[in-house]
């Protein structure tokens, strides 16, 4: 039986440097809190908002249901076009792998890519949302 040369192990493996597991686990553990608190934090908005709206005063002395009707854009849209760039990151880091660019001699990458993208997507929905939607006189 021939056995591995020690040049044949991988890199950067959990038996050279332990601390890649912990730092793999303490990312696992701070994407999953995060996303457990922006869950229950979204749930508590939505069930404020729906409360309200359903059990509250009647339309002509609701403030939500007034406001709702004479800010959508803003109440709606804009968390919408947020939701909506955050997407279209998320769904060309997964199917690109890692977001680097070059704007005006300047290089994005690493975390910075996929946040400079984030924003130049949600401006440029940001900026249809205002052109497009009916202003009110």
């Amino acid at each position: 039986m021939q056995e591995k040369a020690p040049s044949d192990k991988p890199k950067n493996s959990v038996e050279d440097d332990p601390f890649i597991f912990a730092e793999a686990k303490l990312r696992s553990l701070v994407i999953w809190f995060a996303f457990g608190g922006i869950s229950i934090l979204s749930a508590c908005s939505f069930g404020f908002v729906g409360y309200e709206l359903i059990w509250g005063k009647p339309a002509p002395e609701n403030w939500l249901a007034v406001l709702v009707k004479e800010h959508s854009a803003a109440i709606i849209g804009i968390p919408a076009a947020s939701a909506a760039a955050f997407l279209v990151v998320i769904i060309l880091k997964v199917t690109s792998g890692s977001i680097e660019f070059e704007a005006f001699g300047v290089k994005f990458r690493g975390a910075s890519g996929p946040i400079v993208f984030w924003i130049l997507c949600f401006g440029a929905l940001a900026t249809a949302l205002y052109f497009l939607w009916g202003k009110v006189a």
